[in-house]
């Protein structure tokens, strides 16, 4: 599909077989749904959109993960990430752990900046400890 576009097959079916591992078969396929349901223009727009915050996230770490601007930031993400999926707190906070301990997620991150994933997830554990 050409939501997958820049991934080959095998690394396709890893990501969609770790997804349904991680959070069940019913959340990938809603999520899927969701995607192919918006079109893929608008899939890249949201794409871009998160892109955006993550650089915002990054520009901003000298404020520090607590900092009125980079909680700002994160409150951004939490609404961005349900484009995706309903995610409950529970789940967006676990999202945020696997941000800094998940190799394939850090190594995503690290394009915007090599410290920006251990200081998203300190971020996001920050926002939802301080329930914004």
């Amino acid at each position: 599909s050409e939501y997958y576009q820049g991934f080959n097959d095998k690394d396709i079916k890893r990501y969609r077989s770790e997804a349904r591992r991680r959070w069940g078969d019913q959340v990938v396929e809603e999520s899927e749904k969701r995607v192919m349901n918006m079109g893929k223009s608008k899939f890249e727009a949201l794409q871009e959109k998160g892109n955006g915050i993550f650089q915002s996230i990054a520009d901003n770490m000298s404020k520090g993960a607590e900092s009125e601007p980079v909680q700002k930031l994160v409150s951004e993400w939490r609404e961005w990430l349900n484009a995706f999926h309903d995610y409950s707190d529970e789940a967006a906070l676990n999202l945020g752990h696997i941000y800094s301990e998940d190799a394939e997620f850090a190594a995503f991150f690290n394009k915007f900046h090599p410290d920006l994933p251990d200081f998203l997830t300190r971020a996001i554990v920050y926002y939802f400890k301080t329930g914004e």
